[in-house]
């Protein structure tokens, strides 16, 4: 259970704007009534039916630790009479959506929480010892932008409640708006009809990735005898649409935008006979609007947005052995096509980064790699931004953007198996444009510039020898923090999430020599964020973004054994900085 109290009945406390807005709110009227209850009230808990969220954030009315956006006006006003020490008085919400509650009490202070209700995202606060008075309540949702779902609200004396007696569901047994009978195979694909998306009914309800609000019986009924197709079933709109489908076996299958381009889309790779039930909603709360549902067994409205790895790449293939020469090894390729490769990669496994942008069906450039000595790199230079996607021979997807620097792409592969890599040129648009690939087992580019950090080298900002016994420590100095490579690049091989932008060379060395194992502390202050990797005496790595106070990197090396640690200070961002680095026995300053 958890309570957050924020001390900001005073002005001061929350500055001149959430002093505004709590004086407008203390003199709008509840959006949904009043009730007065006397301590010890029968029928407990007494529930409220109410609309939930708003366009304010809390944090204005109730101060920095209230969550979610409100209205300006109080959602409910609760009047408690004779209070004492006998009762508690709970506040609970309960909705589809995730809530958050705010509580004023009669002193003016604020009771704030997210979470800590009954169950799931549903809140709840306590009043411990109550006042008599009136208590202005805000309902409100942790994100903006969803509309007002329905909720209920319980006052009790007893415990948090997670009933809603006031949710809505979509009803399976309403007349469809409109009716389609296919069978597999047929002609015309796609088979497209106009129906209407949106209404009052929210579809969270419906399971994991059912979002928006639709009507409650379905925008429409598809009966299809079902083939050797895949069916798409996907609406298409000028708004952002959403869509829920019923398959024949009573499996619910959502989505927001799988179709691309804010229009949704649900595929079933082996559809059984039957009928399907589909809802067409829209991600906000908005009036019906006009939309269109295509069903096709080709793809999302009739477009096959595949790749075929095994058609013959468009720019040439090479094979290449570990030690190859000249390196790196480069090829003219264009990048774009008329492929999403959101839709195309769908249901794929991405081993690393995101893939998106506009590709050809079949490769740009195939590799094949005769050795299993890594890394191999792989990246791209042109005059426009492009993307890198390569199906590796295990048949992951690796993808990237910007990663060689100037809006190129670089993939960096360890230990790269051997086999086929089918490499894909991306870009931002169907237009092709000119690039040059490059296939380097030292770095990208046409330089082959690596991008691993080398911790061999002459540190930048000089080594130390730190003795606590010796009084050496705690150590502070002044240094540049970050660099040019991505530390998710460099080669810190850690199970911690190494993040940010550093040099090549370590930022400094530390030969920590106690008579034994002796904890410390390395943390960094600065104005920006800042980042820190570290390798330890036995060559193992850590590494850190925020451990220390605010956007300040923090570490604790527990073990604190004798001998040289390479620490290299980082950058979230791209840009260097000024940094100080503390090294110091004892706790991090948090």
């Amino acid at each position: 259970m958890k309570y957050i109290v924020s001390m900001s009945v005073l002005a001061a406390a929350i500055g001149a704007p959430a002093a505004l807005a709590q004086s407008e709110a203390q003199a709008s009227a509840p959006r949904h009534g009043t009730e007065t209850l006397q301590a010890g009230f029968a029928d407990d808990p007494r529930t409220f039916r109410v609309q939930a969220g708003g366009a304010l954030p809390a944090s204005r009315i109730g101060g920095e630790d209230c969550r979610g956006h409100v209205t300006q006006a109080p959602t409910f006003s609760l009047t408690y009479e004779d209070a004492g020490d006998v009762f508690d008085l709970m506040v609970s919400a309960a909705s589809e959506a995730d809530t958050t509650l705010m509580v004023r009490t009669p002193s003016g202070a604020f009771l704030c929480d997210d979470d800590g209700g009954a169950s799931g995202f549903n809140p709840g606060v306590t009043a411990e010892s109550p006042q008599s008075g009136q208590y202005d309540i805000w309902v409100g949702t942790y994100s903006s932008g969803i509309g007002y779902p329905d909720a209920a609200l319980h006052i009790s004396e007893l415990a948090y409640s997670d009933a809603n007696p006031f949710v809505r569901s979509v009803d399976a047994d309403g007349v469809p708006a409109q009716t389609l009978s296919l069978r597999a195979g047929f002609r015309n694909d796609p088979a497209s009809i106009e129906i209407m998306q949106g209404g009052d009914i929210r579809l969270t309800p419906l399971g994991s990735g059912c979002y928006g609000t639709a009507s409650e019986a379905p925008a429409a009924r598809l009966s299809y005898r079902a083939g050797d197709y895949t069916l798409y079933i996907s609406t298409e709109s000028d708004g952002d649409g959403t869509i829920a489908v019923r398959a024949p076996d009573g499996s619910w299958h959502c989505n927001d935008d799988g179709a691309g381009d804010l229009n949704p889309g649900v595929t079933f790779t082996d559809p059984a006979s039957g009928d399907y039930l589909i809802w067409a909603g829209t991600f906000g709360e908005t009036a019906a609007e006009p939309a269109t549902l295509h069903v096709s067994e080709i793809g999302y409205a009739g477009v096959d947005n595949s790749v075929d790895l095994t058609a013959r790449p468009r720019h040439g293939q090479t094979r290449l052995s570990p030690g190859f020469s000249p390196n790196p090894h480069a090829a003219d390729v264009q990048a774009g096509g008329p492929i999403d490769s959101t839709l195309a990669l769908s249901g794929h496994t991405t081993v690393e980064g995101y893939c998106y942008g506009q590709i050809t069906r079949e490769p740009a450039y195939r590799l094949t790699w005769n050795g299993s000595e890594g890394p191999l790199y792989i990246s791209t230079e042109s005059d426009t931004d492009t993307l890198l996607l390569v199906n590796a021979p295990d048949g992951g997807w690796w993808c990237d953007d910007d990663s060689a620097g100037d809006l190129n792409p670089g993939l960096v592969i360890d230990n790269a198996p051997a086999g086929v890599y089918d490499i894909y040129v991306g870009s931002f648009g169907p237009d092709f444009s000119d690039a040059r690939l490059f296939l380097s087992q030292t770095g990208f580019g046409a330089e082959a510039i690596s991008m691993r950090a080398d911790p061999s080298l002459e540190p930048r900002f000089g080594a130390f020898t730190l003795d606590p016994a010796e009084g050496t420590v705690p150590y502070a100095q002044d240094l540049e923090a970050g660099g040019p490579l991505r530390a998710y690049q460099a080669g810190f091989n850690s199970t911690d999430y190494c993040v940010g932008y550093v040099s090549r060379e370590p930022s400094l060395v530390i030969n920590w020599a106690p008579d034994s194992a002796t904890p410390f502390v390395v943390y960094m202050e600065a104005e920006r964020d800042t980042t820190l990797a570290i390798q330890t005496p036995d060559g193992s790595w850590r590494c850190n973004d925020d451990g220390s106070i605010g956007l300040n990197a923090g570490l604790e090396l527990a073990d604190g054994a004798p001998g040289y640690y390479r620490i290299y200070v980082g950058t979230y961002g791209s840009e260097p900085g000024e940094a100080r680095i503390n090294i110091s026995t004892g706790e991090l300053p948090r």
